[in-house]
């Protein structure tokens, strides 16, 4: 149900230190469809949010995992109930030409970053708790974090629903670099210059939605919500809007 809507972690848990005697099996789980987002896999970081292709390989082993969401890297912990990984990860630059409120703006480049992420059950398949953090390797870029909670509860036969609720924050060098406005980008997009003085909560999500079993296998997830630009995030000349819709239909395929 998850599937790649409700990622990832909580940090510094008390579970880590919990052994786990079974071992689990390797993983490959691909999800794709479309979504409404800000984080366009085409075009990086939006202020409009478009309607995007998405996207999601997951490959887990023992040794470690692979995916288009959490990079590429090492287990910190994994049982069935809480999974905490290291990786190289890929941080969204902008494109000028991707949206209108970035007339005049410049691109920002897309760069690796290191990452840490986890998500624990407390209640299988009822409730998650969700995290990660990525700090990009460009030191103009900054640092992105993500955290959230999912609730789940059946509905009807193979149909399930569930709630999520998450926020993202990011340090200055993140503010200023995706949301500032230099005295040079003043005079080419004609917006107020502006200078992120802090740290803080860029957005906050929350969704609903459901999701299908088709079979053994294949699950069919469809939400909907809304993301809310934080005060903070509002100063920001680029923004014109403080809410916007948030949207997903996916289809999510395990392999044996």
């Amino acid at each position: 149900m998850r599937a790649t809507l409700l990622l990832a972690c909580v940090f510094a848990l008390p579970i880590m230190g919990r052994a786990d005697d079974a071992v689990l099996p390797d993983k490959l789980e691909v999800t794709a469809g479309l979504s409404r987002t800000s984080q366009s896999l085409v075009h990086g970081v939006l202020i409009t949010f478009e309607n995007e292709p998405t996207l999601n390989v997951n490959y887990e082993t023992a040794q470690g995992f692979a995916s288009v969401q959490n990079g590429v890297g090492v287990w910190l912990v994994r049982d069935e109930l809480f999974k905490a990984g290291l990786s190289v990860n890929y941080m969204m630059g902008r494109q000028e030409k991707a949206d209108v409120r970035y007339s005049g703006m410049g691109n920002v480049a897309g760069s690796a970053m290191s990452y840490v992420w986890a998500e624990w059950q407390p209640i299988k398949d009822a409730i998650t708790l969700y995290g990660n953090a990525g700090n990009s390797w460009h030191s103009g870029s900054g640092t992105l974090v993500q955290w959230g909670a999912t609730i789940g509860f059946p509905l009807i036969n193979q149909v399930n629903g569930f709630v999520d609720v998450s926020r993202y924050w990011a340090n200055q060098r993140y503010v200023q670099t995706y949301y500032g406005v230099t005295q040079s980008q003043s005079q080419a997009s004609h917006y107020g210059a502006f200078n992120a003085h802090m740290s803080g909560t860029l957005y906050a999500n929350a969704q609903m939605g459901v999701a299908i079993e088709l079979d053994r296998d294949i699950d069919l997830i469809a939400s909907f919500g809304r993301s809310t630009a934080s005060s903070m995030l509002m100063e920001s000349p680029l923004l014109n809007q403080k809410s916007q819709t948030l949207s997903a239909l996916v289809l999510s395929r395990r392999f044996p």
